[in-house]
């Protein structure tokens, strides 16, 4: 295990600049490239939107069926509940996978499900944008075949801290073979559609590497604080309707919503709810054609 004070691993910065930029094509590719590290869209949904989807779906969210960190609940489902997530998990598998695929077909329908009583597909509203920024890329929900349709688009409520963590498919998920394991790069968005105090996310600049493995955290399921120390980082501020797009390779943690009470919506306090998702990479020489950007939560 490595020692407390241990340096972080050699790293030279891909980042051109650490203030937010606005989305576009251009700087869609910098974050998934990591040549910037994060997009600000702000107002991308109405205050007026976002309490819809509030009212919506804040008594419906429910926690994940997997988690080893703080409580973090859905309207959706995640990949990862139903991948193994370490060795004696993968000794033990039934039909985990297809019980994911048929969890995610039973979803297809949940946004425009969901429009119904908002007035707006949110997630069809952010793929419809980066496919008219992205015209020479293919953007689909990943799939593995007919009837194995990655699902995308959780909405989440996370109101408690994290660990020092990174979302980077090709290792988390790499005990397996699912199809988001073949991306070489990934990025995630974040819909936020709550009012709350606190619940910002540090994203720093450390890119995971296999070095980055001598900073594991037995504890938890994160990180060492030190591997970040001395790096630059940029915080993503949670405000009602903005969008925001990082490279979920970099190490990031989010901190806790103040609790505060929530009459509105008939709840002791307020979820911090977002609408999320990752998206990844397929270039060309694993596609056969245009490059495809994959999308699940």
């Amino acid at each position: 295990l490595p020692t407390l004070g241990r340096a972080a691993p050699p790293y030279q910065s891909k980042w051109k600049r650490t203030a937010p930029v606005p989305l576009s094509g251009e700087n869609f590719l910098d974050v998934l490239f990591n040549r910037t590290p994060v997009i600000k869209q702000p107002g991308f949904l109405g205050h007026e939107e976002c309490f819809a989807h509030e009212k919506a779906l804040s008594h419906r969210i429910a926690p994940y069926r997997y988690y080893t960190g703080p409580l973090l609940q859905r309207v959706g489902c995640a990949q990862f509940e139903y991948q193994a997530q370490a060795q004696a998990d993968f000794e033990n598998r039934k039909n985990e996978k297809a019980e994911y695929f048929k969890v995610a077909q039973s979803l297809s329908g949940l946004h425009q499900e969901v429009a119904d009583q908002t007035g707006v597909n949110a997630w069809e509203k952010v793929i419809g944008t980066l496919r008219a920024l992205l015209p020479e890329y293919e953007i689909v929900r990943a799939s593995e075949g007919p009837g194995k349709t990655y699902f995308s688009g959780n909405f989440r409520a996370l109101n408690d801290s994290t660990c020092l963590h990174c979302d980077w498919t090709p290792y988390d998920a790499a005990t397996e073979d699912w199809i988001i394991n073949q991306v070489t790069h990934q990025a995630v968005f974040n819909l936020y559609m709550a009012p709350v105090k606190g619940g910002r996310t540090w994203v720093h600049d450390v890119e995971w590497s296999e070095e980055c493995l001598n900073f594991r955290d037995p504890d938890t399921y994160g990180y060492r604080d030190e591997i970040v120390h001395g790096r630059q980082n940029v915080v993503v501020k949670p405000e009602v309707g903005d969008l925001w797009f990082f490279n979920s390779r970099n190490m990031h943690q989010v901190e806790k919503v103040e609790p505060e009470p929530c009459p509105e919506l008939g709840l002791p306090s307020r979820p911090r709810l977002c609408l999320s998702s990752f998206i990844g990479l397929l270039p060309e020489h694993k596609t056969g054609g245009r490059p495809r950007l994959i999308l699940w939560s």
